[in-house]
């Protein structure tokens, strides 16, 4: 079974080629030589970066790493979706560095709905006419901001990082979880499966989250689920290998047939690797 890793981060160990942003620092590991390290050492053929805070708006690294490995990457950036020349950073982001779209940090600003609002229109516009997309980032309470511009433009994907932010230990009726599958409705939603390590109550496979991942795939169905792992974060718990293998091994609701669109058809369907 093909295997694609939809959700992980990489910065180089290199500060001076690469410096962090004023004010950012890591003593964690998270080259991209470490990650083919690890995705060869899984049985993962190709994965997709998501460019990291570390380096803010600068996507230098990412961008040279996917000239570096030509084939094995695709990439979302950051940019300020403030600045004047937005759609035309996003042309040169695609065009010159081979990205595939840009992350949406829901919790930066306060309000969520600048997201939204009518001045972010040029850069959507941008994005359809690149055949772009976007990824959200932040907690499901703020997925309603950005539900009118998901709407204007269904021909823009749009994937939700970690499970859209829905908490996997919510209490029924889900109200949060809602926020998610109501998103359902839009074809172009996508949401990424990645171990929530760190709302789990239990040790590996964290089998009191797996309710809502079923929740999400009962809504959702396979075809607009991928899988990710947080790439180097899960280092910190359950570990690479058994980032596979919570979902491969430890979710009797989802098919062998499930499995290949989770861990591959569904990227495939989303992102080019330029291979």
């Amino acid at each position: 079974m093909m295997i694609i890793d939809s959700h992980l981060h990489v910065w180089s160990n290199d500060t001076e080629t690469y410096p962090f942003a004023e004010g950012r620092h890591t003593d964690e590991a998270g080259s991209a030589e470490l990650l083919l390290e690890t995705m060869e050492a899984n049985g993962v053929s190709h994965s997709v970066i998501v460019q990291p805070i570390h380096y803010v708006y600068d996507n230098q690294y990412v961008a040279d790493v996917l000239k570096k490995y030509p084939g094995k990457f695709a990439a979302m950036g950051i940019m300020d979706r403030h600045a004047p020349d937005a759609p035309d950073q996003l042309e040169r982001l695609v065009k010159e560095d081979g990205f595939s779209g840009l992350r949406m940090h829901l919790s930066r600003p306060d309000d969520a709905a600048e997201w939204a609002a009518p001045d972010q229109d040029p850069i959507w516009q941008k994005a359809e006419e690149l055949g772009s997309g976007f990824l959200s980032f932040g907690p499901a309470e703020k997925l309603p901001a950005i539900e009118p511009i998901i709407a204007r433009y269904p021909n823009v994907k749009v994937v939700l990082d970690h499970l859209g932010g829905a908490p996997t230990l919510e209490e029924a009726p889900y109200p949060l979880l809602q926020n998610v599958l109501n998103l359902a409705k839009y074809p172009n939603v996508y949401v990424k499966f990645t171990p929530q390590a760190g709302q789990s109550k239990e040790e590996f496979p964290l089998s009191d989250t797996h309710a809502t991942y079923e929740r999400l795939y009962d809504v959702f169905g396979p075809q607009r689920l991928m899988w990710g792992t947080d790439f180097p974060h899960i280092f910190r718990n359950i570990g690479y290998k058994n980032g596979i293998a919570i979902f491969r091994d430890h979710m009797p609701f989802l098919s062998e047939d499930d499995k290949e669109w989770l861990f591959a058809k569904t990227a495939l369907s989303v992102w080019s690797f330029g291979d």
